[in-house]
């Protein structure tokens, strides 16, 4: 368990980190997102009619060029899945002019005129997927990507043996409002500046790889772009969706995805994630960590091929009030005993050991129950209680302050009731083997 804090704690942190905009997802293709670095640089939007309370235009937030982004040395690290952008103009071609245009090198720029570089590692192995989008569909954007080779990589640039693995010089196309990119559809690797094919075909390319990617744009002015790389793959595209099982409909929440298997990627960070579709790569591991005001925390620990035959992750969302009851069924002793049997049981205390972890200021009580015959009334009350102990027990050596639950079992009244529905059904009713979590306060900090 002290692995499952550490992890828990470091996605608390990621977890404050300014949210990017998480792009729709397809199916088929894995979609995922992590985290990149904002500016704090606006752009305000034009007023509307004076006296229309909300017909401002929206700031528009800008992800800021470094200055010396236009030198490969000090390329930008690009996240997998995450839009960069929208960033402000390029501006010229640096302090070194890596990239020349002549007979051994035809599918390059001319020369740098205003280059943005920006670098990535491919996170598994699959095919290339680039997107650019300039802010003026008329501004005409280029881009190069090349594959890294060793520490000598920007020298072989210089020199001209290092060679562009894609190359998409082409004019803006008014159907695509100017976006360029790398596509599934692309037919080419190498678009020319006479045409307007919009799209270089795909590449291969493998888990761990290095890549760099140069944007030009030939003439001065204009607006910036958006751009985003990721890497198609086969895979699942679960419906995810978080319920409120008081209001009986679905809520939005903050939603943070981890990809366990490439060293703990952030792919998706969505502060109002109203529930839909998501990519998962088949026997990758996730973490998932949710929260909303008001409501308990989830934190989701899975494989991937728990959606072979599942296209639903239905995640329940419970209301922080006092008085709520948590019932949980798939808790076990030993026979006729108060010995909790961890192994068996901590698929289902391990959501709410979680729950109340997350929440500090709630308090609780853990009830036990027994189903009974009613034939010796106190000793169902005590194995009740000492059931309840057990669970509390734990919680506390997974990590719950002692103080913050009581254990309680049943009084018995509650057990002659309880002895009376099993005689008038003529069975044993293991609905009565059970555990009960009762929120009793709750802490304002």
């Amino acid at each position: 368990m002290k692995t499952k804090l550490t992890i828990l704690i470091a996605l608390m942190l990621l977890f404050v980190l300014p949210a990017p905009q998480v792009m729709a997802q397809s199916k088929g293709k894995a979609k995922t997102s992590t985290t990149a670095k904002k500016s704090t640089k606006t752009t305000k939007g034009k007023k509307g009619k004076k006296g229309k309370k909300g017909d401002e235009k929206p700031a528009v937030q800008l992800t800021e060029l470094p200055y010396n982004s236009n030198d490969c040395l000090y390329a930008i690290t690009l996240n997998p899945d995450v839009p960069y952008g929208p960033t402000n103009v390029p501006n010229g071609g640096g302090r070194v002019m890596e990239i020349t245009r002549d007979k051994s090198n035809p599918n390059v720029f001319e020369i740098e005129h205003n280059t943005a570089w920006f670098k990535f590692k491919v996170p598994y192995s699959g095919k290339l997927i680039v997107n650019l989008t300039p802010q003026d569909p008329k501004d005409d954007y280029d881009f190069l990507v090349y594959r890294y080779t060793d520490q000598y990589f920007q020298n072989q640039l210089i020199s001209g043996r290092a060679k562009p693995v894609l190359s998409n010089l082409s004019e803006p196309d008014s159907a695509t409002k100017g976006a360029i990119g790398v596509s599934l559809t692309g037919r080419n690797k190498f678009i020319p500046k006479t045409v307007t094919d919009p799209n270089c075909a795909t590449i291969d390319v493998s888990k761990d790889e290095y890549y760099y990617l140069v944007v030009d744009k030939p003439i001065n002015g204009g607006k910036g772009f958006t751009l985003k790389v990721s890497v198609s793959v086969d895979c699942f595209t679960p419906t995810i969706t978080f319920h409120d099982p008081k209001l009986r409909k679905n809520v939005d929440v903050d939603i943070l995805l981890i990809e366990k298997n490439t060293d703990n990627r952030v792919v998706m960070k969505n502060p109002s994630f109203k529930g839909g579709k998501v990519s998962f790569v088949p026997k990758f591991d996730y973490v998932m960590y949710v929260k909303k005001d008001g409501y308990f925390s989830i934190y989701k620990e899975f494989n991937a091929d728990i959606f072979k035959e599942d296209t639903l992750m239905k995640i329940t969302m419970n209301k922080i009030e006092r008085g709520s009851r948590f019932q949980i069924n798939e808790v076990y002793f030993e026979d006729g005993e108060t010995k909790l049997l961890v192994k068996e049981s901590e698929n289902a205390l391990i959501t709410y050991l979680q729950m109340f972890k997350n929440q500090p200021e709630v308090f609780f009580t853990i009830k036990g129950y027994v189903a009974s015959y009613g034939f010796d009334v106190d000793q169902d009350v005590a194995t009740s209680l000492g059931r309840a102990e057990s669970v509390r027990q734990y919680f506390i050596d997974n990590g719950i302050e002692g103080n913050r639950m009581c254990a309680q079992g049943m009084t018995k009244s509650e057990v002659k009731k309880a002895a009376a529905e099993v005689l008038n059904n003529k069975g044993y009713n293991f609905n009565n083997v059970r555990i009960e979590i009762i929120i009793t306060g709750i802490e304002k900090y």
